[in-house]
C-alpha cells in the first residue's frame, strides 16, 4: 500500500517545530546546569566567608528559587490587597 503524500508545507513546519523544540530543550538544560552550579557557589562562598550553614543554605535556596522561576517563566501570583 502506498502512503498518501503529506502536505509539503506541513512537513517543513513540522521539521522546524521539532528543531526549535530540541534547541529549547538544550537551552533549558544548559540554563538549569549553570543555575545549579551558581547555587552551589553561593552556598560555598557564603560558608567560606563565615556565614552560618543554615543562613548560607537559605541564601542558596533563595537564589535557586529566583533563578528557576525565571527559567520557566513562572511568576508569583500577586496577593489581593484588601
Amino acid at each position: 500500500m502506498s502512503e498518501i503524500p503529506q502536505d509539503p508545507f506541513a512537513e517543513i513546519m513540522g521539521d522546524i517545530e521539532k528543531k526549535f523544540g530540541e534547541a529549547l530543550f538544550q537551552q533549558r538544560a544548559i540554563a538549569a546546569a549553570l543555575t545549579a552550579e551558581a547555587t552551589g557557589l553561593v552556598y560555598t562562598r557564603a560558608v567560606s566567608s563565615g556565614v552560618p550553614h543554615e543562613l548560607a543554605q537559605a541564601m542558596a535556596a533563595e537564589y535557586w528559587d529566583a533563578e528557576t522561576s525565571q527559567l520557566v517563566g513562572v511568576q508569583e501570583p500577586e496577593a489581593d490587597e484588601e
